[in-house]
């Protein structure tokens, strides 16, 4: 198969490193066909295999029903073993039972920007490709460091290498973004979890543990150090509100005073601009909150509160709802009050059924009292423990004032 190439360097490293990226399949026990595939590569001379955990995920939820193999090169079934895995940066190891004929070798240098870098893998289960494209960077506002591959990643290139100009892997593929738009995940990574592997008492944890453990260490580390820095208000309307909290989060904004409506609007939403795959319906580490300010010189008070009752409400959660993922959402309703204002607030929480310790957590805040205005504030937390999310709210609502 010849290499899709945009120069000869492309054709050259497709020759020397096709040996080494397989196809990645995960099989449906009862009907033995494909449940979903990906690429994959090897990553030591003993037959171990990187890829992402996205590809491999029905597997590690359910092992019972599903198996692991990939295509040899001559189009047989290789059984695979699950090794290791880095849920929060999407890659898994695998266990050959024999090595590939070769090996990738991780790249120990940096980039630079525009720098071409080459992609490997089996886009939409045609054949072994290649695809050339730049490097910009990494990804501005995340949370997770990923690398801004300007080519177009197909699926099933999921879990491919990615390699700089001399053929060292300098990441992994993830995802696509759009056209000619793509994201890789550092090499960084792959290097943390292959020095992992040889921890003894990761290795005694099943893969739930392991999913539930690093969870915990990233909400842990990431909420930490946002509650630790100081938080910068801004006016908003006739309040002051926390600003952008950390340089995970984009934000927007926009009004309205429509003259039919007899109220101004003003709002703003601030959130994070990616999660960490779980499973398929099943996401977390999704962080939003938004400010709605109203003001009316025309609506009675009835007919104000009104307006904010219609507002003061939950925003609905996408993340998960297979009732094996996640259980309801138990509410609880307070009236607290915060830096001159009186709130009437609704905490809502569910827990993950399998990782003890976590919940996605919802709350609306509208506040009471103050004729003619009025702010509903929405915070909504994915992947959380509760006490970090009550130790949260309490920030928000010691943080708004009220500046008529």
């Amino acid at each position: 198969m010849p290499a899709l190439a945009g120069t000869g360097r492309a054709e050259e490293l497709f020759a020397a490193s096709a040996a080494a990226v397989v196809q990645i399949r995960v099989i449906d026990q009862a009907s033995g066909d494909k449940s979903s595939i990906g690429s994959g590569f090897q990553v030591a001379d003993d037959g171990l295999l990187a890829t992402n955990f996205h590809v491999v995920a029905e597997f590690a939820h359910k092992p019972q029903r599903y198996h692991l193999e990939y295509l040899g090169r001559d189009g047989a079934a290789v059984p695979l073993e699950l090794v290791d895995i880095d849920v929060v940066h999407d890659i898994a190891l695998l266990q050959a039972p024999a090595a590939l004929p070769a090996t990738l070798p991780l790249a120990s240098g940096t980039l630079a920007q525009g720098e071409r870098v080459y992609s490997m893998g089996n886009p939409l289960d045609l054949a072994m490709t290649i695809i050339e494209g730049t490097y910009n960077g990494y990804v501005s506002a995340a949370r997770y460091r990923k690398i801004l591959f300007s080519a177009s990643l197909n699926p099933g290139m999921s879990g491919g290498p990615a390699l700089n100009d001399a053929g060292e892997l300098v990441g992994v593929n993830v995802a696509r973004g759009g056209e000619q738009i793509s994201f890789l995940v550092p090499v960084e990574y792959l290097q943390a979890l292959l020095t992992r592997r040889t921890d003894a008492r990761r290795q005694a944890l099943d893969m739930h543990q392991r999913i539930a453990e690093a969870l915990l260490d990233d909400q842990d580390q990431y909420f930490g150090e946002l509650l630790a820095a100081p938080w910068v208000s801004q006016p908003f309307g006739e309040f002051r509100v926390p600003g952008r909290l950390s340089s995970t989060l984009k934000c927007w904004g926009g009004s309205s005073d429509d003259e039919s409506y007899r109220f101004e609007h003003v709002r703003q939403q601030c959130s994070s601009q990616d999660s960490i795959f779980i499973e398929d319906s099943f996401e977390t580490g999704n962080l939003q909150y938004a400010f709605n300010f109203f003001s009316s010189e025309e609506l009675n008070r009835v007919q104000f509160y009104g307006l904010l009752a219609a507002h003061y409400q939950h925003d609905q959660a996408f993340n998960a709802n297979d009732k094996e993922q996640v259980g309801n959402f138990r509410c609880r309703e307070e009236f607290v009050r915060g830096k001159g204002l009186e709130w009437r607030i609704s905490f809502c929480a569910r827990r993950y059924q399998q990782y003890a310790g976590l919940y996605d957590v919802s709350v609306a805040m509208v506040s009471r009292e103050l004729p003619g205005r009025g702010l509903v504030v929405n915070l909504a937390i994915d992947g959380i423990s509760e006490t970090r999310a009550l130790v949260l709210l309490r920030r928000f609502v010691e943080t708004i004032e009220w500046t008529p």
